[in-house]
């Protein structure tokens, strides 16, 4: 890991490290190829009003049975509060479903621990930038030498 490429090398490492803790605190970690993301679906008037909630709090998609469209709009509307709510309480169950079959974990402050990887992101970085210079500093003394 000299020069330029180890230097980018560590970086990248580094970023890689703080973009997997990012998806540890979002909650889209630990989701493999063959496990689907968390997610929560809910519907309501008969399934003509859908709604999904991904695992950062957010709607991923809401769907409206064309019937759906021909609802008075305070009737639609309380649909779509139904809906919205019985996926994040479904999201809610799938999470703690999740975690209680991944067992008893001791508390994390990630928002700590992504300071603290920044931090020695950032350092490492300088460093390896110090290091290289010297290096180079280095190699070309001995070639005016020889």
């Amino acid at each position: 890991m000299f020069g330029e490429s180890g230097q980018s090398d560590l970086d990248r490492v580094l970023t890689q490290a703080r973009e997997l803790l990012d998806s540890v605190r979002s909650g889209t970690a630990g989701t493999g190829a063959d496990e689907p993301p968390v997610t929560g679906t809910g519907e309501s008037a008969e399934g003509r009003v859908r709604a999904v909630a991904t695992a950062d709090g957010r709607l991923e998609r809401v769907q409206l049975d064309p019937r759906a469209l021909r609802m008075p709009s305070e009737e639609l509307a309380a649909h779509l509060v139904t809906a919205v709510n019985a996926a994040l309480d479904a999201l809610a169950a799938v999470a703690a479903e999740r975690a209680a079959q991944a067992g008893p974990v001791a508390p994390v402050d990630t928002a700590a621990l992504a300071e603290q990887l920044r931090q020695v992101q950032e350092d490492g970085v300088r460093r390896m930038a110090a290091f290289t210079q010297g290096i180079s500093a280095a190699m070309a003394q001995l070639g005016r030498r020889g």
